[in-house]
């Protein structure tokens, strides 16, 4: 791995910063490394060396505030693994909802394979979530923290490639806490039943009402 000195390191985040600023004013496709390059102050060549290709430099532009957003979500402290779990959801909802543009690229990167980067983050969040709700005992003896973990993915997954589909009075992410709740109520207990339980009856009458 090559060592970047302070000036190239500067140069790197304010491309990358730069390709952010063009995604979210022109979306993934409307990103031109000639634009790129100027708004960066660099030539076009730079580019190209520091990067590769416009493919691979918008990926990791996409990629690096991904990390940073996640890495928000999990640095967020709330006392309860469940409540925690409905935090995650609700804030990349919102997240995804405020940048549409960014939402369009993410669709474009996201993949099921777990050795992809943006599959990496998301499950390490979700993981998390879920170890703290077996660290207060409110899981069944039986159950696989690892396969919870991935039917959380499964249905979180979603919130980025249906950005579009948000109901009049109902919103995205409550389908997929109405959704985990029921499937939470099966294998939990304790507090965390209790709030999937209540969850589950709000957001039915909500869904009903829609």
């Amino acid at each position: 791995m090559k060592v970047l000195t302070e000036r190239q390191y500067r140069r790197r985040e304010a491309i990358l910063a730069s390709a952010r600023d063009l995604i979210t004013a022109h979306g993934y496709e409307g990103v031109t490394m000639r634009d790129l390059a100027a708004k960066a102050n660099v030539t076009p060549k730079t580019l190209y060396h520091q990067f590769g290709n416009k493919e691979k430099l918008l990926r990791t532009a996409v990629e690096e505030r991904f990390r940073h957003t996640y890495q928000a979500i999990n640095d967020h402290k709330v006392e309860k693994g469940i409540d925690k779990l409905f935090f995650i959801i609700e804030a990349i909802a919102e997240t995804t909802r405020k940048n549409m543009n960014y939402a369009r690229a993410l669709s474009t990167v996201l993949t099921p394979r777990r050795s992809d980067p943006f599959t990496s983050i998301r499950m390490n969040t979700y993981k998390n979530a879920v170890a703290q709700i077996h660290e207060e005992g409110d899981f069944h003896d039986w159950i696989d923290l690892e396969v919870i973990a991935q039917v959380v993915y499964r249905h979180v997954h979603p919130l980025y490639v249906n950005w579009h589909v948000d109901r009049v009075k109902v919103k995205t992410e409550d389908f997929t806490k109405f959704d985990l709740s029921l499937m939470l109520m099966s294998v939990t207990k304790g507090y965390t039943l209790r709030s999937v339980t209540q969850m589950a009856k709000t957001l039915q009458k909500t869904l009903a009402a829609s």
